[in-house]
């Protein structure tokens, strides 16, 4: 089942979705990621319990963006 919906994106987001050829399903892409990523850190808590990522240090952060800035690369 899909809806329709009209969203206003910045510039640069709007051209990057047209230019995937089909802007609906990049976005629903996009989204479906970002629940994942949501989804991911709220069983990372409930299995670590709150607060885990305290000890997650600037360079881990660093090492980590490094890592999927070279995976989107790829993809």
């Amino acid at each position: 089942m899909t809806k329709r919906i009209t969203i206003s994106l910045p510039d640069d987001l709007a051209d990057e979705a047209q230019e995937s050829g089909n802007a609906s399903g990049y976005i629903a892409d996009a989204l479906r990621e970002q629940r994942r990523i949501r989804d991911g850190m709220a069983a990372l808590e409930r299995l670590w319990g709150p607060g885990w990522q305290d000890g997650i240090t600037d360079a881990d952060r660093e090492r980590a963006n490094r890592l999927f800035d070279s995976a989107r690369d790829v993809a």
